[in-house]
């Protein structure tokens, strides 16, 4: 019959050419009634009853043909530019035939159940006490949201009125048929503007003309290109109606169906299928529609649904009334899903309201106290929410903390804040929600989430997690529950968190080898090998609630570089510079629930003891490189890893020397030996300073030179002894002033020709020899506290002839 028709639709196209003769197609919308007779719907005596004065299996938009243009579209050509190129000129003429359409025109229903029917109750269709009720008054049970189907027929809404009017969702259609432009809505790209300028949730139908799965395949094609850029938080039906499509013959509408959504659903989409009671017992009740991630969207029109299995949607009436919409428009109501789970029966349905962001859907429904917010059974992640306190409960509030991926667990936010991300396609894995306020002693809060590859998992109250961490599982719905003090927990409590063993993960940055991993104790970094480590990184897996771990380095010539936290670079990577020493702490709930200790292995010194929360852990001023770190988390009070002795070392004296053929040596600290020994090289000058240059004026020193004898007394910093003329030194004495004198006294011995190390000297005591003609090859100096003990034999320190 199709093709037959485009046969007829070449040879009109070839009249066009040649005698100026100009096709009308009727754009009909085929979205239409038809009254189901009640055996072909198999309603019982009770259901004809219940349902008196209805019309049974009829659907939306009732007389929404897609009509011509008074003046101009019967003389339009439209060139024709999508995927599908069989057809000549224009596109074939489309006329409706449904159960609702015969040749493109309405068959006719009477006044059915119109929301201003004289039979329907004043309130039919809207809310009371909370619930909405039918044409009769009665509650609708499951009945969630009350919204609206809409297509061109409707022609220009005042969107802003419609909302204002308590409707809370739309079902747009973005077009009809095959992938032509000449079979988009007209009012389409209007309509979804206005829905997402205003916030309104919509859904999208298409109007199938299928009767094969290429035409299932090029409508899909129609809808996704209508689609893009658009994101829908309500599925996408494909309209399953006309008498093409019934005449494809059931087999055929599975396939269609299937191949339809599949196409769709890959593009990203949730999708549904729209088909009147009848069509859902006749012709889709093959295992291809027990697919349970399709929406089922069931037109009845009536004051009640007499479908028997599970769907999401109900359309009740094609002559509802809607301020903003000129004429009728079809109402329906979004129904409690299977697969979504029942709400939790609970007092106050008001005290409670909350939204979430979904993968792909975004933007989900507000729902109430009880209920589930997200999508299961698409795998799709749920990235954000928002929970408020209703009005009227005095000073309570809310706070909610998100596990968000590569971010662990954020800050506490309260009251119509967003937890989570959008717009960076992060996964929650958890969440934490607690009441607030002086109220908050008179109510429990509970919730769950479903998790990917565990479901549903156990409740939570009160501040306790709920959901995964460590194992990257996607949370894709949650469930809250606000009950008074005391009552039952909505279900079972016993496993509502499931995660791996928190843990530090660090780095460090090794000279001539790069980044190297460890974690919980283990070393990071190297030894025996004297590399500098030039960068740290750290951060928390796993982490119990709030927090950070911040650190900072001590790097040569730069001193403390700053704090970085959670896996930020600290320290010169690159500059060749060594980190001499580090710092780590934790912050928020982290800190209250551990401590972290850590360690370092340093040039000279090997393993330093264990430092914990903010401690230095390293050398400062002796100019010693880190080769290694260990860092570890250990439980609030719990033992450290090891011993928490010499957990670094800041220099408190420094001294070089100039040594023959081999000039100034570095800078050696507290008793380290500067110069050489079995080398029989001479040293001919000194530097003595603190660390502190402003110390510098307490400590004197002069040399006994080769030639010269004694030199004058000189102060920290300054040069004792000669350089350039080859004249050795053969004594030195030192000693304090001030206030370091009142708290020290420096032991200092020398490495001497012929008679190798000598006793210590202390505080300006000769150290040497005089009168031999003997070199000093080598010196220590160290710092004592005053009257402690010396730091070896004071035997013989000085040797005079």
């Amino acid at each position: 019959m199709k093709k037959q028709k485009r046969a007829i639709a070449l040879i009109m196209a070839g009249l066009m050419l040649v005698g100026s003769i100009t096709v009308n197609p009727l754009k009909a919308d085929a979205e239409e009634q038809q009254n189901i007779s009640q055996t072909e719907t198999g309603s019982t005596a009770e259901d004809s009853q219940d349902n008196e004065n209805q019309q049974e299996d009829v659907t939306a938009d009732e007389g929404q043909q897609d009509q011509p243009d008074e003046n101009s579209e019967a003389e339009e050509e439209q060139s024709q530019t999508e995927d599908n190129t069989d057809d000549a000129s224009e596109p074939e003429e489309l006329k409706a035939n449904s159960w609702r359409y015969r040749d493109g025109e309405p068959v006719d229903q009477g006044d059915g159940v119109a929301a201003y029917s004289s039979r329907a109750a004043s309130n039919a269709w809207n809310k009371v006490n909370g619930r909405y009720v039918n044409g009769n008054g009665d509650i609708i049970q499951g009945a969630e949201k009350k919204g609206i189907d809409v297509s061109q027929w409707q022609g220009k809404i005042d969107w802003a009125k419609v909302k204002a009017d308590g409707i809370e969702y739309a079902v747009i259609r973005c077009g009809y048929g095959s992938n032509l432009t000449y079979y988009d809505d007209t009012y389409w790209e209007y309509n979804v503007s206005e829905c997402e300028r205003l916030g309104i949730p919509y859904g999208v139908y298409l109007y199938s003309y299928a009767d094969s799965t290429a035409d299932a395949r090029s409508e899909a094609e129609h809808t996704i290109r209508l689609l893009k850029g658009h994101h829908p938080s309500l599925p996408v039906y494909y309209d399953l109606e006309d008498k093409t499509v019934e005449n494809a013959g059931k087999s055929m509408i599975s396939q269609m169906a299937q191949t339809y959504c599949d196409k769709v659903s890959a593009a990203g989409y949730r999708v549904g299928i729209y088909a009147s009671r009848s069509w859902w017992t006749s012709y889709l009740n093959t295992s291809t529609f027990e697919n349970a991630s399709w929406s089922k969207w069931i037109a009845e029109w009536g004051n009640k649904c007499n479908y028997s299995e599970s769907y999401d949607m109900w359309q009740c009436t094609s002559t509802g009334s809607v301020n903003g919409v000129n004429g009728n428009v079809d109402l329906n109501f979004w129904m409690l899903k299977t697969f979504d789970e029942q709400p939790v029966k609970v007092n106050d349905s008001k005290i409670i309201s909350y939204q979430s962001y979904m993968q792909t859907f975004g933007w989900q429904p507000v729902v109430q106290n009880g209920y589930q917010t997200g999508v299961t059974g698409y795998a799709k992640r749920l990235e954000a929410f928002k929970i408020n306190v209703g009005s009227g409960y005095g000073d309570l509030g809310i706070q909610y903390s998100a596990h968000v991926e590569s971010y662990g667990w954020q800050d506490y936010v309260s009251n119509g804040t967003l937890a989570g991300t959008t717009g960076k396609s992060k996964r929650i894995e958890a969440v934490k929600i607690k009441l607030t306020g002086s109220q908050a002693s008179k109510y429990d809060i509970y919730y769950r989430v479903h998790a990917q590859s565990y479901g549903w998992l156990d409740w939570a109250k009160n501040g306790e997690a709920a959901g995964t961490q460590g194992y990257s599982k996607r949370v894709e719905a949650m469930q809250i529950a606000v009950v008074p003090k005391g009552s039952a927990a909505p279900g079972s409590t016993a496993e509502p968190f499931v995660k791996t063993a928190t843990a530090v993960k660090y780095s460090a940055y090794a000279k001539g080898i790069g980044w190297l991993s460890a974690a919980d104790g283990k070393t990071a970094g190297t030894s025996g090998q004297a590399r500098i480590l030039e960068s740290l990184q750290m951060k928390i897996a796993n982490g119990e609630g709030t927090g950070s771990i911040v650190y900072n380095t001590y790097v040569q010539s730069t001193g403390w570089t700053g704090e970085k936290k959670d896996g930020a670079s600290s320290g010169t990577q690159g500059s060749g510079k060594r980190i001499e020493a580090v710092k780590i702490h934790l912050t928020g709930e982290m800190a209250s629930y551990y401590d972290v200790y850590y360690r370092t292995y340093c040039q000279s010194f090997g393993w330093l003891g264990w430092a914990k929360n903010d401690q230095t852990a390293g050398t400062i001023d002796y100019g010693k490189r880190v080769e290694a770190v260990q860092v570890k988390l250990v439980r609030k009070g719990a033992a450290a890893p090891g011993s928490t002795a010499n957990t670094y070392k800041q220099a408190e004296i420094k001294y070089r020397t100039h040594v023959q053929t081999y000039g100034w040596k570095d800078y050696s600290y507290d008793g380290e030996t500067s110069g050489t020994t079995g080398k029989a090289k001479r040293l001919e000058a000194i530097q003595i300073r603190f660390p502190d240059a402003k110390m510098n004026q307490y400590i004197q020193y002069k040399t006994h030179v080769q030639t010269y004898g004694w030199q004058n007394w000189v102060t920290g910093g300054n040069t004792a002894g000669t350089s350039g003329q080859a004249k050795r030194l053969e004594a030195i004495q030192i000693k304090l002033t001030g206030q370091m004198a009142e708290k020290y006294d420096i032991y200092y011995r020398v490495h001497s020709q012929t008679y190798g190390w000598l006793g210590w000297a202390k505080n300006g005591e000769s150290a040497g020899t005089e009168g031999f003609a003997k070199r000093l090859e080598a010196v220590q100096i160290v710092l004592v506290e005053k009257g402690g003990k010396a730091p070896g034999s004071t035997s013989k320190p000085f040797v005079k002839k």
